[in-house]
């Protein structure tokens, strides 16, 4: 039993310092979600936020510009650690309960 508890010691190590790069990436990305207007046939990108309760929009540019394709990039790669996050810390919840002999 002792090869086993400390295999899944070892995985809860890794996986809490995946979650902690996962955290950090995410931080290091823009808040938000992407929000595009049209006004007299362009596109704008807007970035929506909550901020003190409210909703607020930050213009970034023209859909067509390199700065809205990079935000909304940058916008879309952190939704997909936040999954992955959101996968990790439902596996350490798993191996948490494994290694302190609780029932999944």
């Amino acid at each position: 039993m002792g090869y086993i508890h400390q295999v899944m010691n070892d995985e809860h190590q890794r996986l809490k310092a995946l979650s902690q790069k996962y955290q950090d990436k995410i931080e290091s990305f823009p808040k938000g979600t992407v929000s595009v207007k049209k006004r007299k046939d362009r596109k704008y990108l807007y970035l929506a936020r909550r901020k003190d309760g409210k909703v607020e929009f930050d213009y970034i540019g023209p859909m067509a510009s390199e700065k809205a394709q990079k935000v909304l990039a940058q916008v879309n790669e952190r939704k997909h650690y936040e999954t992955r996050l959101k996968q990790v810390n439902h596996d350490l919840k798993d191996i948490g309960k494994i290694i302190h002999g609780r029932k999944l």
